[in-house]
């Protein structure tokens, strides 16, 4: 288990949720000390990971790893810009440019 790894996942989503550690060591029920040590990579209570999991809605996986095996969502793909360009060419293909009318048209 890479545990600078875990620690940065941590800092990250609690960072995107804009709450303080002392909101998540509250929120999972482990003591601030607990939380400290596995934001420093010094423990990894199998326990608390679980706990940590459940608090931020994310997958054992997604937390050990940053991946959590599934495909993207369609919020996730909008929301993080994964396959930006992918999809801009899809959406340019799928939907044909309209012809822009001249003044002298009208």
């Amino acid at each position: 288990m890479d545990r600078i790894k875990l620690s940065h996942i941590l800092k990250k989503l609690i960072q995107e949720k804009g709450i303080s550690a002392r909101d998540v060591a509250k929120g999972c029920r482990i003591s601030q000390s607990t939380l400290t040590s596995i934001l420093s990579g010094r423990s990894t209570n199998p326990e608390n990971l679980l706990s940590l999991s459940k608090f931020f809605g994310v997958s054992l996986e997604f937390l050990l790893t940053g991946n959590d095996g599934r495909p993207p969502t369609l919020d996730e793909v909008l929301t993080e810009g994964v396959f930006e360009g992918w999809l801009k060419v899809k959406i340019e293909r799928a939907v044909p440019n309209k012809r822009k009318v001249t003044v002298d048209e009208e």
